[in-house]
């Protein structure tokens, strides 16, 4: 694709993330509606990111560059959230501070969640937002295996196969005959958003023509019948509800694909799109503590504490930490694993 097409990811990254945002600020404050809907945000970063780890690891040479870009490109932001938000964690708890959001974990908790496999130590996650970096990293590895084993010039066929399995056992487990094994290997229930981000990119360069859009078809259909089973969808929308903004995301990227998506790039979604990572990791717990704590101990209004005063400083908090953790540490990271791991090309 040309280069100029990832400004539209970008945007569709940022408007992911504040939707994620107002979604999370908004809830259980019996506001409008609309604002539920943001918890299917997350559909659309999974097809984002089928969509580029796809053309990433169409770009490189050894499974050893693609692990080691991906470690530098999460590990360095996710380390300092998750410090961060235990830090406050142990402030609140130390201090007990007048808030009800205080939530209490040990040192084991704060290093399982560092790993980013808590899910497989038996550890919460410290902040809800962190349920989605999993399901990532499964589906890194699922790409990574495929890669290594020269499989992934049968990427399609592959997918397809695993969305009838997914069907199948939605079936199996709905009419009880076994039990939902998903809990532990949750990227069952949301591979068919990052298969159809794999065909949206071969579309996008041409390797697959218009019965892409019957294979996107299939995608979208299986997530949908697999709606029960997600993490916290079903408490929030209702699958018709879900359902479209399903139809949405894969509109907006239909419109990408097709070179029509320019109109949602601008200064403010690249923005957002550059702070996003940091912006989804940091937002939640602390945050949403301080708009309870302004609520209900000097009684201000929730639009202007959401609004003038947390959004913000969440938003410059994110900046900051893009500008100070994520860039320049990512960078520092990804230098020392390849000459640790010997992956940069030596010069003769």
């Amino acid at each position: 694709m040309e280069k100029r097409r990832y400004l539209e990811l970008d945007a569709l990254r940022g408007i992911a993330a504040i939707s994620v945002v107002f979604f999370h600020y908004t809830s259980g404050k019996g506001l409008s509606k609309i604002f539920s809907l943001g918890v299917s945000a997350v559909d659309l970063f999974f097809l984002i990111s089928g969509f580029v780890i796809f053309m990433s690891i169409n770009k490189i040479s050894s499974g050893k560059k693609f692990v080691i870009n991906r470690i530098s490109r999460l590990y360095p932001t996710y380390w300092f959230c998750v410090t961060f938000t235990f830090a406050v964690m142990m402030f609140l708890k130390i201090t007990k501070f007048p808030i009800n959001q205080i939530k209490i974990y040990g040192s084991w908790d704060y290093l399982a969640n560092l790993t980013m496999f808590q899910l497989y130590f038996n550890v919460p996650n410290l902040d809800g937002p962190y349920w989605t970096l999993i399901v990532e990293m499964l589906f890194y590895i699922v790409i990574l295996i495929l890669f290594e084993l020269n499989l992934l010039k049968h990427i399609t066929l592959i997918s397809c196969l695993i969305n009838i399995l997914i069907i199948f056992n939605f079936f199996l487990v709905t009419n009880n005959y076994i039990s939902n094994y998903t809990d532990y290997f949750p990227l069952v229930n949301h591979f068919p958003l990052f298969f159809a981000g794999i065909i949206f990119y071969k579309m996008a360069i041409n390797e697959i023509n218009k019965k892409g859009y019957f294979i996107l078809l299939f995608c979208m259909l299986t997530q949908i019948l697999i709606f029960r089973f997600l993490e916290s969808d079903p408490f929030y929308i209702s699958q018709i509800q879900y359902s479209c903004m399903l139809i949405i995301y894969f509109s907006l990227f239909i419109l990408f694909i097709t070179n029509h998506l320019k109109f949602i790039v601008n200064r403010l979604t690249i923005f957002l799109g550059e702070i996003s990572y940091a912006l989804y990791l940091i937002h939640s717990y602390a945050f949403r503590g301080i708009i309870g704590f302004l609520q209900n101990h000097y009684h201000i209004p929730f639009w202007i504490v959401t609004l003038f005063i947390v959004l913000p400083i969440v938003i410059s908090f994110a900046y900051l930490i893009t500008k100070f953790i994520e860039r320049p540490y990512s960078k520092k990271l990804k230098y020392f694993l390849q000459n640790k791991f010997n992956a940069v090309p030596k010069l003769a």
